[in-house]
This record gives structure tokens, C-alpha cells and sequence, in this order.
């Protein structure tokens, strides 16, 4: 099966904004028909209506996507692509510490607000794929920027667990998804060189929510795209902005912008140096990585024991401190790394005293991780607060 090339899924993930920059759905299908007429039969019949709205926030049922086949005698005669837009509310959802964790078809843990927003359309999405498979359509296109991507993500999943196929799913400055199980769901069953997530190194978007919430696919390609500044721009996430981007470049080209890697050692080395640490898109990705490395040295497969132990009265945060805890106790070089940890968290929040590792109890240990996760979630609700939406940024 083929793949989309870089500029056609943005184009799609672009146009589907139509839905809201346009005064009304007819105006919005008329421009979608005339822009992807010769390949699609846009019409209020393969809309996707879905709940939206972040916490706190009256949900409202509106268009958000469609489903479609492609046209016969068209290039995309025979293959069926879903479509998701993005929404307003997206720096509520994702910037809400206490944000509940859902299961998805295949019992993959998942954002909850992303998976309820899924679930509002999933009668549609089932009777779709039902007809498509039904008139033996073999190839599917999840396609979403922002919260569409997210979307996109939990449909390519749940396609996979409910009818067995592979699809393709293409993301732009998605944000993280779901926690490891769902991510290592993904990759494995459904394969990273079938999802293409491309990012703006400047984009907010993609850091959030923080971690234990990773990345699909955990491992593998992602599209790096490269971006200015060492803090968010809000016009970085901007759908338009990544359509601009990849207009030009192969998937292969887009993968050639990817930095290095930062391997154990490159983390370590970053983890003992004595510097300051200012909260920039840079330090916030070492930060994250450095976390991870810390938590798989104190406890063997702690990715995913958290995923699988998520529904205890334990929150995330409470887990994760717990774990660090015991690392404390484990052996001294073991210990060590999580007090260079620690104080890399304190230097981030402009915390300038210092503790031993044996004054770090969990209940401490937790306070930070607390402070962490809403430092870097107001930092990241400032950047999204600055995009102009005009119906398609978000």
C-alpha cells in the first residue's frame, strides 16, 4: 500500500478547517468542493459530528471532519480517508493536570477528553468502515492537525482493533495521545513507518501533556521539521504554517531535518552538569527525556507498569514520586541520578536551595513533579493564548 506525500495530507488537514473559517457548512462544502472535488463527494451525508469543549466548558455538538471514499476513476478511486479538525479548547484540555485517563476499543490507556471527543463519533466512524470494508476498501487515511491528530491517532487504533487492517495515520503538532501501552500499541500492531507525525521544533503543542503521556510512535521515524527561537511561537502551530513546510519535501526529505538523537550518555552528561536550567522548548525536551531515564533506572519497565496501573486511587504524579522514592533506596548509583534529577526540577522552577538525597521524601518528590507539570503547562497555555485562531489554528 502507498502512502500520502507530505503535502497532500497537509493540504487535507488544512482544507478540513473549512468547517471553521467559513460562515456555514454550505459555504464550507462548496470550498471543499471546489478545492478536492475531482476526488471526493463532500456533503453533509459524510460529516463527522463530535462533542467538544474542555473542562468547564458547555459541550456543543458540531461538524468536525468527514469520512470519505475517493472518487471512482480518481487517484484515490478505492481508498477511504478520515479527517479530523482541531478545536479552541484545546489549551484547556491539554493544560488541565487532573485530566482523567480513558481506555480505548483494545483497553490502550488514553487522554480522556481526546477519547470522549472520539467515542461522540465513533457510531458514525463504525458504520463507515463497516460500508467501506463492506465495498472491499483495504486502504484507510486518518489525517489531523492538533487535536485532530489526536483524533486521528485513537481512530487509526481503534481501525486496527476493530477490523484487523493497518492504517495510515498522519499528524501535524499532535499532542501526546496516550500513555506507553497505547504508544507501543500503535507502533507495534499497526507499525511506525505507517504514521507519520510531523512537528515544528517551536510548537507547543506537541510537548504537552507531559509525561508519563508519549508519543505514537514511541519509537521509530517522527518528522522533525525544524523552527526558530528557543521558545514557542505561537505561528508555529498553525496548520497553514506546516502545510508551508512540507509542501516541498518527500517523507524521506522531511526525516533528513531529524537531530541527533540523545542517547544515555547524552543525557547523563546533561542530567551532572551544573548549570542553570531556563524554561525554554529545549530544556523542557531534555527535562523529559532525562525523567524518563531516571524512572526506567529506578524501576524496570515503569513506562508501562504506569499505564497498566493507572485506575488505583494513585494519580500519575502519585506514581511517578513513588517510583523515584524507591529508586532513592534501591543503590547509591541509582540514588545519585535521581538527586541530579531533582535538581534539575529545582532549577527549572527557580529553586535555589539545596537538599540531600536522603531529605527527599515522596511527599517532596511529588510537590515538584506538581510544580513541574504546571510550570510547563502555563508556559504552554501562554503560547497557544497568543495564536490568532481564525478558525483553523487551533
Amino acid at each position: 500500500m502507498k502512502a500520502l506525500q507530505p503535502y497532500q495530507a497537509a493540504a487535507l488537514a488544512d482544507d478540513v478547517y473549512a468547517l471553521t473559517r467559513l460562515s456555514t457548512i454550505e459555504d464550507a462544502i462548496k470550498y471543499l468542493k471546489a478545492e478536492h472535488g475531482d476526488y471526493f463527494d463532500f456533503s453533509p451525508n459524510n460529516m463527522l459530528k463530535g462533542k467538544t469543549g474542555g473542562p468547564g466548558f458547555i459541550k456543543c455538538r458540531t461538524a468536525f471532519g468527514f469520512a470519505l471514499i475517493g472518487k471512482q476513476n480518481s487517484k484515490f478511486a478505492g481508498q477511504a480517508f478520515i479527517m479530523f479538525r482541531g478545536t479552541q479548547y484545546l489549551a484547556d484540555w491539554l493544560t488541565n493536570l487532573n485530566i482523567s485517563v480513558s481506555r480505548t476499543r483494545s483497553g490502550q490507556p488514553v487522554h480522556d477528553g481526546f477519547n470522549t471527543a472520539f467515542k461522540s463519533m465513533l457510531p458514525h466512524i463504525k458504520a463507515f468502515v463497516s460500508m467501506a470494508v463492506s465495498k472491499r476498501v483495504t486502504r484507510f487515511h486518518c489525517i489531523g492537525h492538533s487535536l485532530g491528530g489526536a483524533l486521528a491517532t485513537i481512530c487509526g487504533e481503534w481501525i486496527k482493533s476493530a477490523h484487523g487492517m493497518k492504517p495510515y495515520i498522519y499528524t501535524f503538532g499532535s499532542p501526546r495521545v496516550g500513555l506507553y501501552d497505547f504508544s507501543n500499541y500503535c507502533t507495534t500492531r499497526i507499525s511506525d513507518s505507517n504514521i507519520f507525525r510531523a512537528y515544528h521544533r517551536t510548537d507547543v503543542v506537541p510537548m504537552i501533556p507531559p509525561w508519563p503521556y508519549v508519543h505514537t510512535p514511541v519509537r521509530g521515524q517522527d518528522y522533525y521539521i525544524p523552527s526558530p527561537g528557543l521558545h514557542p511561537g505561537a505561528e508555529w502551530h498553525d496548520m497553514g504554517r506546516y502545510y508551508n513546510s512540507v509542501e516541498d519535501h518527500s517523507w524521506a526529505q522531511l526525516a533528513g531535518f531529524r537531530e541527533q538523537e540523545k542517547t544515555d550518555k547524552l543525557i547523563e552528561t546533561w542530567l551532572k552538569h551544573d548549570a542553570p536550567v531556563a524554561l525554554t522548548i529545549t530544556s523542557i525536551e531534555w527535562l523529559s527525556d532525562a525523567l524518563i531515564y531516571v524512572v526506567k533506572k529506578c524501576l524496570s519497565g515503569a513506562a508501562q507498569i504506569i499505564s497498566k496501573s493507572y485506575t488505583t486511587t494513585m494519580t500519575l504524579l502519585d506514581q511517578l514520586a513513588l517510583i523515584l522514592h524507591k529508586g532513592i533506596n534501591i543503590a547509591e548509583s541509582i540514588s545519585s541520578w535521581v538527586g541530579y534529577l531533582i535538581v534539575k526540577i529545582m532549577k527549572m522552577l527557580g529553586m535555589k536551595r539545596v537538599i540531600d538525597t536522603a531529605s527527599m521524601t515522596r511527599e517532596f518528590i511529588r510537590s515538584l513533579l506538581a510544580a513541574l507539570h504546571g510550570r510547563v503547562n502555563q508556559y504552554a497555555k501562554k503560547a497557544l493564548s497568543d495564536v490568532m485562531v481564525k478558525g483553523r489554528a487551533l
